[in-house]
């Protein structure tokens, strides 16, 4: 009999129920700590079912409510060990479905007025900590690590600066695989939106205002900041409101609608009005924090107990997710703050907090950046790393264009840069993660930040510390997932630090000893993280054009990247075709976009015009690579693949430029210019003709045209070009209807023939944006002169755009417009048009 069949027939053959406490209480102890026991457990199903019921709340009136309630409490403990394994121990606690059986537990013990407060002041925080335990390890198995990928581990997302990490679309799919396997995988998807469901969403948030005890809140904020990974849990959790709110007929602030002067840890309704634009849970969390004495960590409630740390780190953590990419809350909480008169009770965090205009009562004034700006700098470093990340999401998201928000920015700023840099100096690995994440973030599309930090060393202090993981790996000091996200965060914080910044970039290239090396090695590590970060980086390093044909070449590292594209999408290919047959340990979700999408973005420089790459890409088999990719279902990765056929085309041979069309194919090419294709992937096709017909001869271009059909091509084009449509689109159409209009009379003459493109062409010289105007200009002195030599105009066109009032706007454009570019357009058309005039007759000769 196995060890957990023994308990199993122990916890059975209780003789009482205070024997099967006892049992449960051994039970506990042995998993506690005991990675195999733990696996041992979840794998006897009888054990595990057997658990499972033990959690229900028994009727007040039922036979020994006292020790079932005590029953039910070891039990919670127990599972929240469990779900502590990861992958080996959620399967089976995802197929009983054993988040759906806490969530209807702890709805039953706080929605009935029958539990005694004792039993909820018990139990309520271990349910809470075991459905965080659960629901936090299912999300790092789906989605990844918070803080990095990991090792050995796939994420969902582009985990690449400045990109939503999650998509719901990816994270929503599971390998179709029967059976069990199929069963669990569909849990945890499923089990990930439970909480954000309104009737669960409703119990977990009523208890921050029923049950606000630091040991009910930390698992909630923890749990909460985990799961708004994805956009719609975001907005389910910043859209709930307390039911006493809905549908009142007032939105006035105060007790009444918000009961908040019952949160011991959270500011008196009446002393600051929530504005209607500021969700409950975001006000909730600036009341709490802002609370805190920065120097003390205790309560401005006074008394001697301090606030738990962790407890404000984890509202810190909530905040910071819930701001990021949300321009209007950050707008709300940049601009939050509340003058108070208060009289403190002496009993401190537990007491309630009176608010009053009596006599002896503190004026006290709380600005919610300054107060975070002081946590940055005094508090215990896990408040400091999450202040970091809320301040860094809150001027990232919020851009205002009030000077004295900007000065106040730029100042936040430069604290941030000097407390990350310092604590990159002092702190051990795991916070050099979380700050090196950070500091990506911080500094990503920030030139003058990416150059601050630069001067504070930071580039140097970062490849320090890559060099040392390196060497603590290397010497077995460092566990793979630590050391793996650690690389991945270093990486990716040089790839910021060096995006902007041409100094920093020939500082990495140039630097003794030289790190090319460990980026070529990061480009097939077994971490999806790593190597995602290594093609960030050397995206980085590629901006700069010496590096890219010298260094980037030299060291391998160029061709590197293409081949880890190649083999990426050869390994989702081959995991997409063993989809049916797998019944082994396969990964949640889709195979990830991750190093695919880092690596094309990174194609699409290393194929620059200029680059030796070229030759690359084409020996390796990437033109049908990325040929291939334009038809993915994962937009980012498509419009990479697009632009790097942009760049390849661009000034290339004509032979390029055949290769190119062959392999893509003309039908495709046309399709992807069509109406229904995305608008990022319809302007990337459009600057693909727009390369495709530059340069070329007028036989070239009839050939393509002929290639796309004439008819089909100009309605295209019209369509794209016409006002309405997205200038981004707007503006190559009519390129592209400037590199026509130099095709033979026959072309020409079907683009005149067509009132709408004249109208098209009339109404972009109108525009108030220059950028239409120059295209359009090109176009019109492209249908005009006949002869690139002499200039001279075509008489019968002169006469067609006679009614469009040409020479009286081409000399108000020269005159006035303020753009160089369009008064030379401009000047250079009515020359030619003028030497129509001057040379109207023909000479008779001399006698």
């Amino acid at each position: 009999m196995t060890s957990s069949s023994a308990t199993y027939s122990a916890l059975v053959g209780a003789a009482s129920p205070t024997d099967l406490l006892a049992d449960l209480k051994n039970l506990k102890n042995s998993v506690i700590g005991n990675t195999w026991k733990k696996v041992e457990v979840v794998e006897d199903e009888q054990l595990l079912t057997l658990l499972l019921s033990l959690l229900r709340v028994p009727t007040a009136d039922a036979e020994g409510h006292d020790i079932s309630m005590e029953l039910m409490g070891e039990t919670a403990v127990i599972i929240g060990a469990l779900a502590n394994v990861g992958n080996l121990t959620l399967r089976p606690l995802l197929i009983a479905e054993t988040p759906s059986h806490l969530l209807n537990l702890i709805s039953s013990l706080t929605s009935t007025d029958s539990t005694p407060n004792k039993y909820i002041d018990r139990l309520l925080p271990q349910l809470l900590r075991a459905l965080r335990n659960i629901l936090v390890s299912t999300a790092d198995m789906v989605w990844g690590h918070m803080w990095g990928v990991g090792a050995e581990r796939k994420v969902v997302g582009t985990g690449l600066v400045g990109v939503d990490i999650i998509s719901e679309v990816d994270a929503g799919k599971g390998k179709e695989v029967p059976g069990r396997n199929k069963a669990w995988k569909v849990e945890a998807v499923r089990s990930l939106g439970l909480i954000f469901e309104p009737t669960n969403l409703t119990t977990l948030l009523s208890i921050l205002q029923t049950c606000p005890e630091t040991q009910n809140l930390l698992p909630l904020y923890q749990l909460f900041s985990r799961l708004v990974a994805l956009p719609s849990h975001r907005q389910a959790l910043a859209s709930w409101q307390p039911p006493s709110e809905i549908g009142s007929a007032s939105n006035e602030p105060g007790p009444s609608a918000l009961k908040l002067s019952d949160i011991p840890s959270a500011a008196p309704a009446s002393s600051v009005q929530r504005a209607t634009e500021m969700p409950f849970i975001i006000y909730h969390l600036v009341s709490t924090i802002i609370l805190i004495n920065p120097e003390t960590g205790s309560s401005y409630g006074g008394g001697n107990r301090r606030q738990n740390p962790k407890l404000v780190e984890a509202a810190l953590d909530l905040l910071a997710a819930l701001i990021k990419g949300q321009p209007n809350i950050a707008a709300a909480i940049r601009s939050w703050s509340s003058s108070s008169s208060s009289a403190w009770g002496e009993g401190g965090i537990g007491d309630d907090v009176e608010f009053g205009e009596g006599e002896g009562d503190v004026l006290i004034t709380r600005e919610f950046i300054s107060r975070l700006v002081s946590m940055l700098l005094l508090c215990p470093t896990g408040v400091r790393i999450a202040a970091a990340s809320c301040l860094t999401n809150i001027v990232k998201a919020h851009k205002s264009s009030r000077p004295s928000d900007r000065v106040r920015s730029v100042i936040i700023n430069f604290q941030l840069i000097d407390e990350i840099v310092r604590l990159l100096k002092t702190e051990g690995l795991e916070e050099r993660v979380k700050l090196c994440f950070i500091l990506a973030a911080l500094v990503s599309d920030d030139a003058p930040l990416q150059q601050m930090a630069a001067d504070k060393g930071c580039p140097a202090q970062l490849i320090n510390i890559l060099l040392s993981i390196n060497e603590e790996e290397g010497k077995g000091e460092l566990g793979n997932d630590l050391a793996s996200r650690s690389r991945e965060a270093t990486l990716l914080a040089l790839a910021s630090l060096a995006m902007q910044y041409e100094p920093t970039r020939s500082y990495i290239s140039d630097c003794n000893p030289p790190i090319l090396s460990h980026i070529l090695s990061a480009l097939s590590h077994p971490s999806y993280g790593v190597r995602a970060a290594a093609c960030q980086l050397a995206r980085a390093l590629s901006r700069t054009v010496a590096i890219l044909r010298t260094t980037l070449v030299d060291s391998g590292v160029g061709e590197e990247v293409i081949k880890v594209l190649k083999r990426e999408v050869d390994g989702r290919l081959k995991n997409e075709r063993g989809n049916d047959d797998d019944e082994g340990d396969v990964e949640l979700g889709e195979r990830v976009w991750t190093v695919e999408v880092a690596a094309s973005a990174t194609i699409c420089n290393l194929i620059a015009d200029f680059s030796p790459l070229k030759t690359s890409l084409l020996r390796e088999g990437g033109l049908d690579l990325l040929c291939d990719l334009t038809r993915s279902a994962h937009e980012p990765l498509a419009l990479n693949a697009l632009w790097a056929l942009k760049n390849l085309t661009f000034h290339a041979m004509e032979s390029t430029k055949l290769q190119v069309t062959l392999t893509l194919g003309w039908e495709r090419l046309r399709s992807l210019m069509a109406p229904s294709t995305p608008l990022a992937l319809r302007v990337q096709a459009f600057e693909i003709t727009q390369n495709l017909l530059a340069e070329a001869t007028a036989p070239e271009i009839s050939r393509t045209v002929d290639n796309l059909g004439e008819k089909e091509l100009l309605d295209l084009v019209t369509n794209a070009a016409r006002e309405g449509e997205k200038v981004e689109l707007r503006i190559p159409a009519l390129y592209v209807l400037s590199n026509l209009a130099l095709g033979n009379e026959r072309l020409r003459g079907s683009i005149v023939g067509r009132v709408e493109i004249l109208e098209v062409l009339s109404g972009a010289l109108n525009s108030k944006l220059d950028p239409l105007k120059v295209p359009s200009l090109r176009t019109l002195r492209h249908l005009i002169e006949s002869n690139a030599k002499t200039h001279r105009p075509r008489q019968g066109m002169v006469d067609l755009f006679q009614p469009y009032q040409l020479k009286p706007r081409l000399k108000e454009l020269a005159e006035a417009s303020a753009s160089l570019d369009v008064c030379q357009a401009a000047v250079g058309l009515l020359d030619v048009l003028d030497r129509g005039r001057e040379g109207g007759g023909v000479s008779s000769g001399g006698r």
